[in-house]
């Protein structure tokens, strides 16, 4: 699965800073994981944000950045937020041949 890391100015209602954004390729565009994005306030914060999230596993259905531990936690964390779009088995044999995304754009059209 490729990814991107877009960061973006955060308006002063919200704190100031930086949002770091992990983006999902999804066809022929990025997808933004909006809910997954981290709220940045200095430099170091967004270099440790973008880092992660170029090296480390990202959920395909929310963004969500796994651990240095590869997929760990994965298993936990599918079930919690994602069993509703498929079952966790179903999703580990896709997201395993890194397939999620190419079979559920497919099944969605």
């Amino acid at each position: 699965m490729k990814t991107k890391v877009e960061v973006y100015p955060a308006t002063e209602q919200e704190g100031g800073g930086f949002w770091v954004c992990v983006c999902i390729h999804v066809s022929s565009y990025y997808k933004h994981m909006e809910k997954s994005r981290v709220h940045c306030l200095d430099k170091q914060a967004i270099a440790d944000a973008t880092w992660n999230a170029l090296t480390h596993k990202v959920c395909p259905e929310c963004g969500h950045v796994f651990s240095t531990h590869g997929w760990e936690g994965i298993d936990a964390h599918w079930r919690a937020h994602h069993e509703e779009v498929i079952s966790y088995e179903d999703a580990w044999k896709l997201i395993s041949k890194d397939k999620y995304v190419e079979v559920m754009l497919a099944s969605a059209e």
